[in-house]
């Protein structure tokens, strides 16, 4: 190839330059950005939610304490076990017979996301109980 201009685009020395500029300029609008000092809440979709339900607003109640706990407990275990064997090994490796799954290959990451999709759905149980008990404390 000639030295002309896709030569020194093309050079990794210069995807090196761009990649480094790239995360300083990053940095740079993060760190003047006033927003970015605020103190307010950030409402993260799904990760949120999961964060929530495991780290805090724990009832006052030892019952459901212990309920919820056990909850994300089980839905850990669940999301490892279904991650492995359902999806990491049925679903990517047997059904879709991607090569990228093959032997133990991407599991972690398959494992990690379906722990976090458990975490969610056992929060939306934990949340529905909630609410039916405290409708039926109403009715009572």
């Amino acid at each position: 190839m000639g030295k002309d201009f896709r030569y020194y685009f093309q050079h990794p020395w210069s995807r090196m330059i761009v990649a480094y500029l790239v995360i300083f300029f990053n940095f740079l609008i993060f760190a003047e950005d006033p927003v970015s000092h605020s103190q307010t809440e950030a409402n993260v979709i799904v990760v949120g939610n999961c964060f929530s339900f495991v780290t805090n607003k724990y009832p006052r109640g030892v019952v459901w304490r212990i309920l919820k706990v056990l909850l994300w407990l089980l839905a850990i275990l669940i999301g490892l076990i279904a991650g492995k064997f359902l999806f990491h090994q049925r679903l990517f490796g047997q059904l879709l017979r991607l090569k990228m799954f093959r032997e133990d290959h991407g599991s972690w990451m398959t494992m990690f996301f379906s722990t976090i999709l458990f975490l969610f759905i056992f929060s939306h149980i934990y949340n529905m109980i909630l609410l039916m008990d405290g409708n039926m404390g109403s009715l009572i």
